[in-house]
């Protein structure tokens, strides 16, 4: 097994090694990081706006989300049809969404069509139509696919932790929004959302493939020049989750029941970050050879999967983890996962499982490298998170260099099992809660 690993690490971390990200500033002072790539004739551009779904204001929940479905929807001198018409006539795939903390869209397009690409981009940025037969479709659309998740038990629990853990923050929102909440949005909402948030200070940009930095640079301008220059401040509390170790129950007639679970995490910016994703790779987050995925589905057979993952929004961090199983072995379940967590704290992590971790997880990297889109996407995560323009080159070497008592120095210090919170939708049997959930479960 050992074996495999290290030839896996050695297979995957050649590409990676061998990239070259270079900063690209424009005539009037905009900046993308590009990876130059001709290989195969096609350029992939992602872009990053700060103030996604955080920044709607309360009792609009979904407008940013909302708003973002509507930029491709007709901008400039294009109806939606005739957008679409000429997205489709050069092969260009073009998205826009709103996520919590950030706006992220871009395209992929061949190299032939690339700067038909950029302005269309630029287009629905600084000139979106906003037409109402657009507007109501959409807000249709939008409503359908809520409808659609309040029969969702993965929805439903997410839905429910978060509210109870950020009850008086953004976080603990419903991003997509409600019925009544997408209802109540105008086209003078959109128009203000995007006035405020989409701006050049506030844009970051990646570039990759088959175009020159020259090119690059004037395009910059050419797609991003007519937005306004500052963006409104839009500030957001950090707060820790408010886990309190309560359980709560949303019942629905389902043969299985849905889990979530999670505690207090960890900033991306905290120095123990890299050992705590280690950790979290060792503990659940490593799919099958994790403690948790060992332990209940291959030795017990309670469940097809169970994982965990650390969630970095800018202004907290969660350790949250899911798994779901028949309503009779539920309680069984929560019961294993208490006691691992509490195993995790006091006993930590082997220097076996640290060295098979760290031999998937420096090999595993390239994985993220596979496609232009891909790599245009970490060019714009690192600037997210202020890692520098060389994170890629350094990364392994960091994961490397932590030892089996820097882990399990942060085992002590992260895993609490006394906040571990459950959120369940189902009909779990044998499950007592210590609290009703939240109104907006």
């Amino acid at each position: 097994m050992r074996f495999i690993l290290v030839l896996f690490s050695l297979l995957l971390a050649l590409p990676v090694q061998a990239m070259e990200v270079q900063e690209v500033r424009s005539p009037s002072g905009l900046v993308a990081w590009f990876v130059r790539d001709a290989s195969i004739p096609v350029v992939a551009v992602e872009i990053s706006i700060a103030g996604g779904a955080v920044a709607d204001p309360a009792g609009k929940e979904g407008l940013a989300a909302l708003t973002m479905d509507l930029l491709t929807e007709g901008a400039g001198p294009y109806d939606s049809q005739a957008f679409a018409a000429k997205a489709e006539d050069g092969s260009i795939s073009l998205d826009i969404n709103a996520g919590s903390d950030f706006i992220r869209g871009g395209f992929r397009a061949p190299s032939a069509k690339a700067e038909e690409a950029f302005r269309l981009l630029g287009l629905a940025l600084a000139e979106p139509r906003f037409a109402a037969n657009d507007i109501e479709r959409v807000r249709q659309q939008r409503l359908n696919g809520l409808s659609r998740e309040e029969r969702d038990p993965r929805t439903l629990a997410s839905r429910a932790w978060y509210s109870a853990a950020f009850p008086e923050h953004p976080y603990g929102r419903p991003s997509r929004g409600t019925a009544a909440s997408i209802a109540s949005i105008t086209r003078d909402d959109m128009v203000a959302f995007v006035k405020a948030r989409i701006a050049r200070d506030n844009i970051k940009i990646g570039v990759v493939g088959d175009i020159d930095a020259a090119s690059v640079a004037r395009l910059l301008d050419e797609t991003f020049g007519a937005l306004p220059a500052k963006a409104t401040p839009a500030e957001i509390k950090s707060v820790p989750p408010a886990a309190t170790g309560d359980l709560f129950v949303i019942e629905r007639p389902v043969p299985q029941s849905v889990v979530l679970f999670g505690q207090p995490g960890i900033a991306r910016s905290d120095p123990d970050f890299m050992a705590a994703y280690l950790l979290n790779h060792i503990f659940g987050g490593g799919g099958f050879g994790s403690r948790l995925m060992d332990d209940i589905r291959e030795n017990r057979g309670l469940t097809y999967g169970i994982y965990t993952y650390l969630s970095t929004p800018r202004s907290s961090g969660t350790w949250m983890g899911s798994v779901s199983a028949d309503n009779a072995k539920v309680a069984e379940v929560i019961r294993l996962v208490r006691e691992a967590w509490q195993k995790l704290k006091d006993e930590g992590v082997t220097a076996e499982e640290l060295d098979n971790a760290k031999l998937y997880m420096t090999g595993a990297y390239a994985r993220g490298f596979a496609t232009s889109r891909g790599i245009a996407g970490a060019l714009v995560g690192w600037q997210e998170e202020n890692l520098g323009i060389d994170y890629f080159k350094r990364r392994n070497s960091m994961i490397a260099a932590i030892t089996l008592g820097d882990i399990n120095r942060v085992a002590k210090r992260l895993v609490d099992p006394g906040k571990l919170m459950f959120s369940v939708v189902g009909k779990p049997e044998g499950v007592t809660p210590t609290r009703q959930p939240p109104a907006k479960g």
